[in-house]
């Protein structure tokens, strides 16, 4: 590992190096190993979500009302006022050995913890450090890094996994804490690069997200008393399943290697509560409610922890996954509606609009279920997580 014990690499090199009388030029020159501290700074985190324990987003503007939580919020000290969390970062070092031959040093920085709160003679360009020690660059090498948030997911990290190709494991049914992730490489011979500047990390979200209302369209007062998801066919929706963030020619890629797929037995992510009021009046006036509700919840706690919203995998939709639900009026039946496969209209660079039948990371799918006299209706609104309000809705 390479931390403050600053100078052990160096030594390694010089003892693997001193029986050859052969010119050590495979040694580069440059500033010695472990006196330039390594820096970062979280420059963006796209797609954000809404107020939670674990939904990220940026900074609001001045004077609005966020509904998200910023990275800062979120890594800054319990003591200090925030939710106590951290970024964790996984870095591969690739050097030439004395041999000439490339060898790569895999998860230096294991355990590392980068939080939100100043440190006198910590990073000079912001209050990104480090929970434990510092970290030093060491020069002739190149660096790959995967950062992602929370750093408490490292267990779940797989552990054949580079920073090539940076593996997770996730499960929805188990975990639901905003995935986020980040990628950047540093070549130390590199004599355009400065490293007493930060390491910039821009995140991207590595999930998706699905909320669910139910009103009644006619003149009418009930509460809804239970919700959860099930499968019409078992290989339908995947609540866990491995995230491989990366590919030699694309680092920034995502994808998901779905895993567990609930039998159509299963309720999935089960969620209860005495009573969410749901009402139309005479005027026309409705008011909505939202399954997942945490406060008073019966069971689900779990899933409830994000203002209603619930984090999937993103997944191919199959047009067999159903929302079930209760409500006080009627009393044992459930109701089953069926979530149909499209989850998108998507505009096309040259205008032309297909549709898309995939939940993709980074956007979020709003469920509305409205009851009526005879049946149910189901309309989708779908949005970045960045924006307040969807641009437009798909009513089936």
């Amino acid at each position: 590992m390479i931390r403050t014990s600053k100078y052990l690499f160096a030594l390694a090199l010089l003892a693997a190096g001193g029986c050859s009388t052969e010119p050590r030029e495979k040694i580069p020159t440059g500033p010695e190993a472990g006196t330039i501290p390594i820096v970062w700074d979280v420059v963006s985190v796209d797609k954000p979500g809404t107020q939670s324990r674990s939904l990220i987003g940026p900074a609001p503007e001045e004077g609005q009302n966020p509904d998200w939580i910023t990275l800062e919020e979120a890594c800054t000290p319990t003591a200090s006022g925030g939710q106590g969390e951290a970024i964790g970062i996984w870095a591969d070092y690739t050097y030439m050995d004395t041999d000439g031959q490339e060898s790569t040093m895999k998860d230096v920085f294991r355990g590392t913890r980068l939080i939100y709160q100043h440190k006198e003679s910590g990073n000079p360009h912001s209050d990104w450090n480090y929970a434990g020690s510092d970290l030093y660059w060491f020069i002739g090498g190149r660096y790959k890094f995967r950062a992602y948030y929370p750093q408490n997911l490292a267990d779940h990290v797989v552990s054949s996994t580079n920073a090539t190709t940076f593996v997770i494991e996730y499960p929805t049914h188990e975990i639901q804490e905003d995935l986020l992730l980040a990628y950047n490489q540093v070549d130390t011979n590199n004599p355009l690069v400065n490293l007493n500047d930060p390491v910039p990390l821009h995140f991207s979200h590595g999930l998706a997200a699905l909320r669910f209302f139910v009103k009644a369209s006619y003149t009418n007062s009930d509460q809804l008393t239970s919700c959860y998801l099930q499968n019409a066919d078992s290989r339908d929706f995947a609540t866990s399943g491995m995230l491989a963030y990366g590919t030699e020619t694309q680092p920034e890629n995502i994808s998901w290697i779905i895993g567990y797929t609930p039998p159509v037995t299963e309720r999935i992510y089960y969620w209860s509560h005495p009573g969410v009021a749901f009402s139309t009046d005479e005027a026309g006036n409705t008011v909505r409610a939202m399954a997942y509700t945490a406060e008073n919840a019966t069971s689900g706690d779990l899933f409830t922890q994000n203002n209603g919203w619930v984090l999937i995998l993103p997944q191919a939709s199959s047009g067999n996954l159903q929302f079930c639900f209760t409500t006080t009026s009627g009393e044992e039946a459930i109701y089953r509606v069926t979530i149909p496969k499209i989850t998108e209209r998507i505009t096309a660079s040259d205008g032309s609009v297909y549709e898309s039948t995939e939940y993709r990371p980074g956007r979020r799918y709003t469920y509305t279920i409205t009851i009526t006299e005879a049946n149910v209706d189901l309309t989708l609104t779908v949005a970045d997580w960045n924006e307040r309000e969807s641009s437009y809705e798909i009513v089936f």
